[in-house]
This record gives structure tokens, C-alpha cells and sequence, in this order.
């Protein structure tokens, strides 16, 4: 609407100039008829004959008048700012010999042309000056503090005697009228943009509430299935104990294994529902890792009794070494990791545990000679709910969740993770843990 307006502006503007121009033009007319005594016609007319279709006569009669007559240069006139055209120039000179002749410019007679031109006439002034470029007379009812377009000088005859200007309100209303059903139908688009876009507001906050009300429900739930589990994994424990059945003892460890991969996940469920609201409380002690890699290795050796595999704890630490770190979310940390590589892997995969320092940090490397993963996906692989696209043939599918875990709790524990892998070569997890004193 604003370019519409402004638009509207520069087309008043024009016609503004050009009913200047046509009111200037008639009125000296009325001057020129005036002067030899006749009434005015309805039209104006403007006779042109050239010289070669002329009679001796009336080329002689035209030589006479002429002698003594104005002369004047076009090229200079049009520097000046007299005239753009012959033309125009020629004009200027009519309003000279007016001048000269007693019949000064009728600024009523003007204003009045001025008016029927533009038709929409809106609230202006005529203003007439001398060479000065002093006020000497002005016709109109436009206030002075009320105007929004001041015409350049027109300059009267060659002689630069007088000069004249033209200050206009250009209305606001004439440009509603002439856009209404526009401005209607903008106003009623804005209305229903408006209106879909509180809506879509509404309805997205409910959304959200009923999404919160939802996580906050199942993280409750998820919450409370660890406590029964922990449980049976006491009772699973003191069974084995007491056990020498060396099969029922067996069988124990299994069940024992399977109830604590499933406390694993849902430990991970946890700490990935909560990172964005909550930071994990670490509940440092001295952990031996080497005994926590042992640890997983013997329970996933049972886990996965139905695939051929090896796992490999290289240990390189040196006898009785300990970290301050939380033993629970390393040893989730090592199981993801040993894991991946077993459900990722075709049958004979072999897992290499290496564990060391390194620069005064804690180093530990997961290695495998499984499926690996693609460059393209490997940024994304620590994004939560990312998983690594694979073929349809593929059965093993995961949630996205284990891998967002294992880098959130290392970089709780100061350190980084990163990953090295290519596809049909294997992939290498290094996690890293600065050796600083218990907080």
C-alpha cells in the first residue's frame, strides 16, 4: 500500500505539472485575444503553413514582421531552464510581448484554467513572483503549514521578469477512493493471516502441553520400572550365590545379564529425556575401569551366547589404577559401545577393549571389524534419535538414544568422544577422561 501511494504521488505530480502547463498556455491565449480586441472562442486553434507552400505575399508580410522582432538562441534558452522545445521557447516569447504590451499574466484567469485541467482539483496557491523571487501576488486557499508538494519555478517569458509556482495538498482521500476495494481486501488478508496465525499458536502451545504432560508421564513410568528391577537383579544374585547347580547357575547369570541390559536402557532413556531440563548428578568415586570392562565383556559374552564373537580387554593401565568418575554411567558407556559393535557386525566379529593413559587423560578405544559407518553419516551419529540409515536386509534396529547418552556423560565428565570408521572396515570409539582429583 505504501508503494501504491507513493506511486499515486508521482502520478499527481505529473498531472499537477502538466495542467501547469496547459493553464499557462490558454491563459496567454485569452491574453493575445484580448489584446487585439477579440472575444474568446470555444477552441483554441494553432494554423501552420510551410514556407515553400507560401504566396510571395505572404512570405514578404512575414519578413516585414520579423524585422526587429526578439531573437534568441534555443540551444541557450534550454540551459537556462526557459524551455525543453522550440516550442516552448516560442511560447515564453508570446509571454514576453504580452508583457511588453501592458497585458501581465491574470492569475484568476489561471487558476481557474489550472482547476478544470486537473479536474480533482485539490486545496493549492498560484504564487507569483518577481526576479527577485519575491512574492507578489497568489491565488488559492491552501494553508502554509499544509502542504505536501511545491512545484519548481516556472519562469514567465524569456526575460526571467517573473516566475511562477504552485504549492498543492495532495489528498489522502482521492487515493482511498480510488483504492478501496485494495484496501478492503488487504485489511481482510491481514484479518485471516492474523487470525490462522493465533490460531496455529493455540494450537501449538496445546500440543506442547499435551507433549510435556505425555514425557513427564513416561519418564515417571520409565522411572519406576528400575526400582522392581533392581530387585529381581538382588534376588537374581543371591540365588546364584547359594546355587550348585552349576546349569542353574548358568541360566541365573542370563537372566541376570538380560534384566541389566534392560535397566541400561532404561537408564539411557532417562538421561536423553532429561538433558535439555536437567543435568545428570554424578556421583563420583574411585572406579576401576579395567574391572568395569571386564565386567561388560562377561555379561554381553553371555547376552549374545547365540553369535559368534570375541572381546578383547587390552589393558594397558598400570596394576590398581582408578578414576574419579561415576561408575554406573562409565560402565552404560562401555556396554554401548562394546554392543554397537556386536549388533552392527556380521558373524565372527571381533572386538578390541583397549584401555590407557595417554597426555594425562584416560583413553579407552572400541574397536571392531564390523559393517562401519559412511563419512556422510558419522557428524550425525551423536544426535539425538539419529540412526545410521542401513539396507533392508538389516534386522537390527536400535532407537537413536545410546550413542546421544555416551557423549553426554563424557563431556559431564570433562572429556570428548569421537569416532573413526569406514564402511566394510570397521569402526574405532575412543572416549576420553581427564585424571582430576574426586569434586
Amino acid at each position: 500500500m505504501k508503494n501504491l501511494y507513493n506511486r499515486y504521488i508521482d502520478e499527481y505530480i505529473i498531472k499537477i505539472d502538466n495542467a501547469v502547463h496547459i493553464a499557462l498556455d490558454k491563459e496567454l491565449h485569452l491574453r493575445s485575444l484580448k489584446k487585439e480586441g477579440k472575444s474568446p472562442k470555444e477552441h483554441q486553434y494553432l494554423y501552420a503553413k510551410p514556407v515553400s507552400d507560401m504566396l510571395p505575399e505572404e512570405t514578404d508580410s512575414l519578413r516585414r514582421r520579423s524585422i526587429g522582432g526578439d531573437t534568441i538562441n534555443v540551444d541557450v534558452a534550454r540551459e537556462d531552464g526557459i524551455g525543453n522545445t522550440a516550442g516552448e521557447i516560442i511560447f515564453q516569447l508570446g509571454q514576453d510581448v504580452a508583457l511588453k504590451k501592458g497585458f501581465p499574466l491574470n492569475l484568476q484567469v489561471l487558476d481557474s484554467i489550472f482547476a478544470s485541467a486537473l479536474k480533482d482539483s485539490p486545496c493549492h496557491a498560484i504564487l507569483l513572483y518577481d526576479k527577485h523571487k519575491f512574492v507578489i501576488d497568489s491565488i488559492g486557499s491552501l494553508n502554509n503549514g499544509k502542504t505536501n508538494y511545491v512545484s519548481e519555478f516556472y519562469p514567465i517569458g524569456t526575460k526571467r521578469l517573473q516566475y511562477l509556482q504552485v504549492k498543492a495538498d495532495i489528498p489522502m482521500a482521492s487515493f482511498i477512493k480510488l483504492h478501496i476495494w485494495t484496501l478492503v481486501f488487504s485489511v481482510c488478508f491481514m484479518l485471516v493471516a492474523l487470525f490462522s496465525l493465533i490460531y496455529q499458536l493455540i494450537v501449538i502451545r496445546h500440543q506442547e502441553e499435551l507433549l510435556r504432560k505425555r514425557e513427564e508421564s513416561i519418564n515417571g513410568t520409565i522411572h519406576d520400572l528400575k526400582a522392581p528391577l533392581n530387585s529381581v537383579v538382588a534376588m537374581l544374585s543371591w540365588l546364584k550365590m547359594n546355587e550348585t547347580d552349576l546349569k542353574k547357575k548358568e541360566n541365573i547369570e542370563v537372566s541376570q545379564s538380560g534384566i541389566k541390559h534392560l535397566v541400561y536402557n532404561i537408564e539411557s532413556m532417562l538421561v536423553v529425556a532429561r538433558r535439555d531440563r536437567k543435568k545428570i548428578v554424578l556421583n563420583k568415586t574411585e572406579v576401576d575401569v579395567s574391572a568395569l570392562a571386564e565386567r561388560v565383556k562377561k555379561e554381553l559374552d553371555i547376552l549374545y551366547w547365540g553369535k559368534s564373537h570375541t572381546i578383547e580387554i587390552v589393558n594397558e593401565l598400570p596394576e590398581g589404577f582408578h578414576i574419579p568418575a561415576d561408575g554406573m554411567y562409565i560402565e552404560n558407556v562401555i556396554r554401548n559401545l562394546i554392543e554397537n559393535s556386536l549388533k552392527y557386525s556380521d558373524e565372527g566379529v571381533a572386538v578390541a577393549v583397549s584401555l590407557s593413559i595417554k597426555e594425562g587423560v584416560l583413553q579407552v578405544s572400541v574397536k571392531d571389524n564390523g559393517w562401519g559407518i559412511a563419512p556422510c553419516y558419522q557428524k550425525d551419529l551423536f544426535k539425538q534419535f539419529y540412526q545410521v540409515p542401513r539396507n533392508k536386509e538389516c534386522t537390527q534396529k536400535g532407537y537413536g538414544i545410546g550413542l546421544t547418552q555416551a557423549k553426554y556423560i563424557i563431556n559431564e565428565h570433562g572429556g570428548d568422544i569421537k569416532v573413526k570408521s569406514a564402511e566394510a572396515e570397521g569402526s574405532i570409539f575412543t572416549f576420553t577422561i581427564p585424571l582430576t582429583k574426586i569434586k
